[in-house]
This record gives structure tokens, sequence and C-alpha cells, in this order.
């Protein structure tokens, strides 16, 4: 969804003119605009970039690598019939991809059709989905796309040494979901953490909603975590937001690109 996108950074560069960005994952996929906004997040200054669960798949259907999905239990062929379902169409259909071409490889998606049907992904669009990183950490935050368990440290170990360690922690924070009583139960990490992944009106009456303000999206704010995804591409009042850790306060865009 590339106009929130850019209205969000416009709006945060004429309050801080050398603003440090972090994004939290999921470059691609449901919005109509997947291509767009890689190309818009590429040459963009001080800005580090977490993988999505979204932007994992796709790097497994076009680059042949993933971070939590781990062969043999998927292949390109699996992923890219499996996330047909969940809008890869849209993504290809960004890179100019027409409808019945994605129709026939999915009927016979074999490694040749595959890599045919990639062929117009740009290569600095592919090195970008392999050179997302799946959390990263500053002294007093860290960020990770989708969890990471409340009984388990941010730093001793830190985050990219548990992962390596254990690689079923690969899935949690490319995969999980925080339940309702994770998001104030105590926590033993040591940093506030900031995720996406799961949007806030998941969590229904518990956090998301500004009462004073018609009942739009907002993040949710609880014991040493931010959750950000405010829904952007999956409801109509859905925001994209853009937090500030020093502050804290946030910007947000409708899905216009209105800023709100």
């Amino acid at each position: 969804m590339l106009r929130p996108l850019q209205s969000l950074v416009e709006a945060v560069g004429q309050l801080d003119t050398s603003p440090q960005w972090i994004f939290v994952g999921d470059y691609v996929n449901r919005g109509p605009e997947s291509r767009g906004v890689i190309d818009f997040l590429l040459p963009l200054t001080n800005a580090r970039f977490c993988r999505g669960n979204h932007d994992d798949i796709l790097d497994l259907i076009v680059n042949g690598i993933s971070f939590a999905e781990q062969p043999p239990q998927i292949d390109r062929p699996t992923a890219f019939r499996w996330f047909m379902e969940h809008g890869l169409s849209e993504t290809l259909a960004s890179y100019g991809i027409r409808p019945t071409t994605m129709a026939a490889v999915l009927r016979h998606p074999t490694l040749a059709a595959l890599d045919d049907l990639l062929s117009g992904i740009p290569q600095a669009h592919r090195n970008f989905l392999r050179n997302l990183q799946p959390t990263i950490s500053d002294p007093d935050l860290f960020v990770t796309h989708a969890k990471w368990e409340i009984n388990r440290s941010d730093m001793h170990p830190d985050i990219p040494t548990s992962l390596e360690m254990e690689h079923e922690l690969r899935r949690v924070v490319t995969w999980g979901r925080f339940t309702m009583e994770e998001l104030d139960e105590p926590k033993v990490w040591h940093r506030i953490g900031y995720f996406g992944h799961t949007p806030v009106d998941n969590y229904g009456s518990r956090g998301g909603f500004d009462r004073r303000g018609g009942g739009k999206l907002i993040p949710i704010v609880a014991n040493k975590l931010v959750l950000v995804d405010t829904a952007a591409a999956l409801s109509p009042v859905g925001r994209l937001t853009a937090y500030c850790h020093d502050t804290p306060q946030f910007i947000q865009s409708d899905r216009q690109g209105n800023i709100i």
C-alpha cells in the first residue's frame, strides 16, 4: 500500500529531518503495490528492515531460501501453490505478471515454470528479500515481526544467538502471535519489543481502538511491548502507523494516504 507509506515518510520528515527508520516487515502480498513499496524503500536512508512472514515466503518462492520454513517441509512449488491463496497474485500483478500466466503455472508449478514466471522481478528486489533481518536490536529496544516469547531473555543470550541455537524459534519470530493474556503479563525482557504481524483489532476490547477518534485503530502499548500493525491492509478503517520510540508518539495514514 504505497500511498499511505509515502504519506507517513513525508509526515515524519516534516517533524524530524534525520529519522532513524526500523520497518517491522510484510512489504508484499495483500496490497496492490508491492513492487512500488520495495522501489520506494530501497533508496530510503537511515532505514533497517525486519523480515515478515509474507516476505519470508516470497523469498523462498523467488530465491529458494527461507528463514522460517526449512526444507523438506516446504519447497518452492508448494510455497507458490499455498501463497497464491493468500495474496501472492496481487504481488505478482504489481510486477506486470498476467492472471492467465499465473493460472497456467499454478496448474503445473514446476521449477522451470516458476523461474520463467518470476523472471521479471528485478535483482535488487530479490536482494532486498534475501537481506531482510529476522530481528533488529538497539540498546533500548528490539524489533521482530511477530513475537518473542515472554519468558525468554532478549539479551542473555541475545535474540540472534537464540535463533541460531534453536531453529524452532524462527517460526515464533516470523509467524507467532501473542495471546491476549500475554500482552500485560510480566516479561523477562530488558528492552521494549516492537511487533507487527497481528492486527490490533484481533485483540477485541483489549486494545487498538481510540474511542475518542471514532473507533479508529491505534497501536497497543502494553507491558514492555508495542504492537504497531493497525490493519492497513485488512480493515476499511485500518491505518498505517509510524511509532516514535523516543517520545513516544505516533502518526497514522489512512488507506488513501491521508494523515490523521
